[in-house]
């Protein structure tokens, strides 16, 4: 087997606690080490991050931050720093299995049509649970992780192509997520990995979710676990917004845009009916920062648009961005799950 480079890019901020089983887990993976480089970026930690790694891994290259860029720009700046051929975006809050990167490269490197390959997550401490097989983009620009909450089984250990795939553990080639415009920075966390596989996808390039890759991912550990905390309904609610913005086709923008706007105001008095004003308040900055960020965003869609080499009619056909009836399945099912 040809063993090429990779670089694997872990974001940390204040994940001391996670970091050296994640790090004991990747210098243990089956796969040579002087092909191996690991970075960490650090987004200004203050709870002694890097003294530990420094002390513990001198071998890894270390990008120190004075202030939190957040995953999309750290990770951004981790692969121009990299020097290997292939990239691996790895959450600090995880533990990877021995065969977790070989069966990656093997995957990514047999076929120049795959951009994008992905583990499957477990989550950590929750016997036989997953976390994400995969993950499917929904019409209103967001993702959801195929599988979350269920009980492994013989239907998850089946690779196969997907909408996206989780970013606390992907791979790409440097060169190519370079020349596709890396993460959009503007996203700061969440939805930058739907954003960024569905880019792959209308460029004609496929994403495929590798079973036999696998990580156990204690889910939420930098970010939180509450799905609906102000952090995630602010970014998650912009970053899809962003989403249909650059990467639909006029006529698909117009009406996504506008039943996910409907939605939001439903969500809006929800949340206010529950006393709930602290999400309430993110829905709102949510808009209000997608509207003063209008202009680039604007100019981001004519390059991404400029670039399609896929129709979005050709993109639902295939299950790759979820139609309005599929995702509410998702959503009543996750709800059951509560």
């Amino acid at each position: 087997m040809h063993y090429p480079s990779v670089s694997i890019c872990i974001v940390n901020y204040n994940g001391r606690k996670y970091l050296n089983d994640c790090l004991v887990s990747v210098y243990s993976v089956d796969y040579p080490k002087d092909k191996i480089e690991v970075i960490l970026a650090d987004n200004a930690s203050t709870d002694g991050s890097l003294d530990f790694v420094k002390d513990k891994y001198p071998e890894v290259k270390i990008l120190s931050f004075t202030e939190n860029y957040g995953f999309a720009k750290a990770n951004n700046l981790c692969a121009e720093a990299a020097n290997g051929e292939y990239l691996v975006f790895l959450n600090n809050d995880t533990i990877v299995s021995a065969d977790w990167l070989k069966t990656l490269i093997v995957s990514l490197s047999a076929d120049i049509r795959i951009g994008v390959v992905g583990s499957k997550l477990m989550l950590m401490g929750q016997s036989g649970k997953i976390n994400s097989a995969g993950g499917n983009i929904i019409f209103s620009g967001g993702g959801y992780d195929v599988g979350f909450l269920d009980t492994d089984s013989e239907i998850y250990n089946v690779s196969a192509y997907r909408g996206c795939v989780c970013g606390a553990s992907m791979m790409v080639r440097r060169n190519e997520f370079i020349d596709i415009g890396m993460f959009d920075e503007d996203y700061f966390m969440y939805c930058e990995d739907v954003d960024l596989c569905w880019r792959y996808w209308l460029f004609d390039k496929k994403v495929r979710y590798i079973s036999e890759s696998v990580v156990y991912h204690k889910f939420g550990g930098t970010s939180g676990k509450d799905r609906n905390s102000p952090l995630r309904v602010y970014h998650s609610t912009k970053n899809a917004i962003f989403n249909m913005t650059k990467n639909y086709e006029i006529p698909n923008l117009i009406l996504y845009f506008s039943l996910f706007f409907v939605y939001n105001i439903i969500k809006f008095m929800w949340f206010a009916i529950k006393f709930k004003y602290r999400r309430a308040i993110a829905l709102v900055m949510a808009y209000y920062t997608f509207i003063s960020l209008l202009p680039a965003t604007i100019r981001k869609r004519k390059d991404v648009q400029g670039l399609r080499k896929v129709s979005d009619r050709y993109l639902f056909e295939i299950g790759i961005i979820e139609s309005p009836l599929k995702t509410i399945r998702e959503v009543i099912r996750l709800w059951r799950t509560d």
